[in-house]
């Protein structure tokens, strides 16, 4: 089975519930586990209802081209939370307020400017540390032709980043985040698994329930990111 890694996506220092990667849709989270909308009080809910130590941030906020805010970070990973945070990287030097927290560092297709960006990242950091998302939008790979050429497929991007010392991805269908309607990933994560065997593969977007955590597993992710159905109870530690 895979694990689960609760996902919090965090706005104007609240943490928000993501709708289909469309951001003006986004409003602070109501969730069964807490009533705070505050980050890290709803970090710790998730991790509790999940009953894991592994963390997925969203910097919303810098993802739409401000400064990342990621002190209340520091806390979870000092006490030894595994987090990964994306804050829209787009060259080496963004990753420095994540390194500052104790995070891994996640890389958006979406976000990275030039590969050589990627190139420097991975010799300024431990490997182990860094995840490549590879951001679909309707199972469209997005991204600047100046980091992946034009039209890139998943398995050419993989094969480029794994050639500079990229071991850990993520595919994340944007357009099913928040949505319900089932991951759009299941096939794509069963393709890469047959051509890629030894890296980490992790799989998020739209993620109901039980089922489809199976599915993606059975697919070949090591991990599934989690959300919503955290949030509404569909998906818990008791099983």
């Amino acid at each position: 089975m895979p694990r689960i890694i609760p996902v919090l996506d965090v706005m104007g220092g609240q943490a928000v519930r993501a709708v289909g990667g469309r951001r003006e849709m986004y409003a602070p989270v109501k969730s069964r586990l807490t009533p705070s909308t505050e980050p890290l009080l709803v970090a710790r809910a998730l991790l509790a209802a999940a009953k894991v130590n592994e963390l997925y941030v969203a910097e919303i906020d810098a993802l739409m081209g401000h400064r990342p805010r990621l002190g209340w970070l520091k806390e979870l990973a000092d006490a030894g939370c595994r987090v990964m945070v994306d804050s829209g990287l787009k060259t080496a030097a963004d990753a420095i307020a994540i390194a500052a927290v104790g995070a891994s560092v996640v890389v958006g297709t979406e976000t990275l400017g030039r590969f050589e960006e990627l190139q420097a990242l991975v010799h300024a950091w431990d490997a182990d540390r860094v995840y490549l998302s590879i951001d679909l939008r309707n199972g469209r790979v997005l991204g600047s032709e100046a980091a992946w050429g034009i039209e890139p497929s998943v398995e050419t991007i993989i094969e480029k980043a794994m050639a500079v010392g990229i071991k850990r991805f993520l595919v994340l269908e944007l357009a099913r985040v928040g949505t319900g309607v089932g991951p759009g990933t299941v096939e794509l994560c069963t393709h890469v698994r047959q051509r890629f065997p030894d890296i980490e593969l992790l799989a998020g977007g739209g993620v109901r329930n039980w089922q489809d955590v199976d599915a993606l597993g059975a697919a070949g992710a090591d991990g599934v990111l989690v959300a919503s159905a955290l949030h509404d109870g569909a998906i818990s530690a008791a099983r």
